[in-house]
């Protein structure tokens, strides 16, 4: 599974709060001089909002960083090395808001001071929740739904790089149709159009389990983003939703007008 994959949702949210009360815990089990003098369930509630805080941080990291489509492991390691100042801030509010600011740092001076010091401090546990959270994203395959966003289906669907190595991740997932040409193809996606260095045949095997039809020895293209299917003589063609016009074999020219024709009756009576 890949970070770039990450969507808020509640079972994301229910990791997060669980890998924060784990790592609290063992926080409290290593009895750091920080919390000594405090309570132990205020200890405990202080631990667990770092933690959650910093984990919270480094996935907004990732998620803004994915709004302009930075190839992994781009987003883990820039949100990672970055978590520090933010996370530095959220702390020093938490520790004053628990009454439990730490000495050396009221003792540092200036507020600029005080703010530095306080990166130095944290940032060995900034970067560890950030290794953490990337291990826990990357090692749940068995919990594919919680990276989803509410409402898709709860089977996994792999992304269009996973099934095709060679496709940029700047197309994106969302693929209309492929045209061989040569001893390239290319391939359409509603973010652009690419040319590979694949075999026609090899993409369609790799391809067999999407939504999708191969309409011409040349041309596959996704149903789900067929507009339309005419005749114009003994020409048949195909209208994407981007407005290209695939060419349709005789042969498979019924196959698809039957599958397009079920899709829009499906949808009606949805």
């Amino acid at each position: 599974m890949k970070l770039d994959q990450v969507a808020v949702s509640a079972g994301l949210i229910r990791k997060v709060l669980l890998a924060a009360l784990i790592g609290a815990g063992f926080i409290l089990v290593l009895e750091p001089t920080h919390t000594e003098n405090v309570p132990i369930l205020a200890a405990f509630a202080l631990w667990f909002t770092h933690l959650f805080l910093a984990a919270a941080l480094f996935l907004t990291g990732v998620l803004v960083l994915q709004r302009f489509r930075c190839p992994d492991p781009i987003p883990a390691i820039a949100s990672g090395l970055v978590l520090p100042i933010p996370f530095a801030l959220g702390s020093l509010v938490l520790d004053y808001g628990f009454g439990n600011a730490d000495d050396d740092l009221q003792a540092a001076g200036t507020p600029v001071s005080v703010f530095l010091n306080e990166i130095v401090t944290i940032t060995p546990l900034a970067l560890a929740v950030a290794v953490a959270m990337t291990f826990l994203l990357r090692r749940s395959p068995s919990d594919e739904s919680a990276l989803q966003t509410e409402g898709q289906p709860k089977e996994f669907s792999p992304s269009l790089k996973q099934l095709i190595h060679s496709v940029p991740s700047a197309l994106g997932d969302d693929i209309i149709h492929l045209h061989a040409q040569d001893h390239y193809v290319e391939i359409v996606t509603t973010e652009g159009r690419a040319l590979l260095s694949e075999q026609f045949g090899d993409c369609l095997d790799k391809l067999e389990n999407l939504n999708g039809l191969q309409c011409h020895r040349s041309h596959w293209i996704s149903l789900e983003h067929v507009d339309s299917v005419s005749r114009k003589g003994s020409a048949y063609t195909c209208k994407m939703s981007n407005g290209d016009l695939v060419p349709v074999s005789r042969r498979r020219y019924a196959e698809l007008r039957d599958k397009v024709d079920a899709a829009f009756t499906n949808a009606r009576r949805q």
